[in-house]
């Protein structure tokens, strides 16, 4: 089951990284493309799978996994032959759907299991979707020097996951989340959920995390070309070493977590990485950005699991609750990108980035204002 995130990365980045090819190959305009690759998928797993989740809780867990990766085998076929943009956002819809399910329910399952190294499985768990991550560019560039596109990508893409869909369906069995007699009713469960303010924090501390990646390097790219008037492969080159400074940061953080606790180990990363992140955007020159880029991945890669593990510890045993809830700051993650966008056509990709240090700040405050629940626990 461990390496679904790498499968899920690599389904849901094809649309991401093969946008020009798609716009081109099926004639459309640019908002129509973001409504295809994220409006499409965002709205519809916003309504849907925090149920799902929910209903994770009361029943065995593999009949999920199971589903959402054989969903995401058949929607990413379903992709290949897509015949037009409407076929397509749909596909697209429905493998986020999948992904969330597999993908969120596998990584739940696995911190339920390991509930005493929760930081530890979250950082090797993100360190294979790193790997995801660089297979699909890498992918899709294959596919082009074979003078072969997107289509082509989507059926490789479903092809492997429906072998691992039949791995999964052989040798996975979980028998840690049964059905219960008396569970509360749903909407209870998540009026609970939803009054947990610790579970809330964190929650909304996992969500800061996205600021220093996807958005990062979206954004790292527009101020390396407009401000430090850095080329195509001075761009490409700075996202590769932070994506290098991620990997290294994930496999040190997962031996410094056997000797330290998560909560200090998530002070100490946040700090780095605004002292890291602040001396970054400051770099005078291309190759300085570059150089700089690498600690800032160290810092700012472990930051993720180790929020990710404070919420988790919230509702033991009750993983899919958190995953539930989690889903309700997905109109927070859409509008994200929006506001930073605005800042930077009015103050510039440098006023925008620096928005971004919200995310270590923002750590450090939660742990602090979290710290007397967390001894009293």
């Amino acid at each position: 089951m461990f390496g679904i995130p790498g499968f899920d990365e690599l389904a849901s980045g094809v649309p991401v990284v093969a946008a020009p090819d798609l716009e081109r190959s099926l004639g459309t305009a640019h908002a129509a493309l973001a409504v295809i690759v994220f409006l499409v998928p965002g709205a519809i797993g916003f309504v849907v799978d925090p149920w799902l989740f929910l209903l994770a809780d009361r029943y065995p867990r593999r009949w999920f996994v199971r589903a959402g990766m054989g969903g995401m085998a058949a929607a990413s076929f379903v992709a290949a032959i897509a015949p037009g943009p409407i076929t397509l956002a749909l596909a697209i819809g429905a493998i986020g759907i999948a992904s969330g399910i597999a993908c969120s329910l596998a990584q739940a399952t696995l911190v339920d299991r390991n509930s005493d190294a929760r930081g530890r499985t979250l950082a090797r768990w993100t360190l294979v979707s790193v790997v995801g991550d660089l297979a699909t560019p890498a992918l899709l560039a294959g596919l082009a020097f074979a003078g072969m596109g997107w289509r082509v990508a989507y059926a490789i893409v479903g092809a492997a996951l429906l072998v691992w869909f039949v791995a999964l369906c052989v040798g996975y069995d979980d028998d840690a989340t049964t059905e219960k007699e008396a569970s509360p009713p749903l909407l209870s469960v998540l009026r609970d959920a939803l009054r947990d303010r610790t579970l809330i924090a964190w929650l909304l501390g996992t969500e800061l995390c996205h600021l220093l990646d996807e958005v990062l390097v979206v954004f790292a790219s527009l101020h390396l070309r407009i401000d430090l008037g850095a080329s195509v492969f001075w761009q490409s080159a700075t996202i590769a070493v932070f994506m290098i400074g991620d990997a290294l940061g994930l496999i040190g953080i997962d031996r410094l977590l056997r000797a330290r606790s998560e909560r200090s180990l998530l002070v100490i990363a946040s700090l780095g990485c605004a002292i890291a992140y602040g001396v970054w955007l400051a770099a005078p020159t291309p190759l300085a950005a570059l150089v700089l880029a690498f600690p800032v991945g160290v810092f700012t890669a472990p930051l993720y699991p180790l929020a990710a593990a404070q919420a988790y510890a919230t509702r033991p045993e009750q993983s899919g609750s958190v995953l539930a809830i989690g889903h309700l700051f997905t109109p927070l993650s859409l509008a994200t990108p929006w506001l930073i966008g605005a800042v930077a056509d009015r103050a510039g990709t440098t006023a925008a980035l620096a928005l971004l240090v919200a995310q270590p700040l923002g750590l450090v405050a939660l742990v602090a204002a979290t710290a007397r629940r967390n001894e009293a626990a």
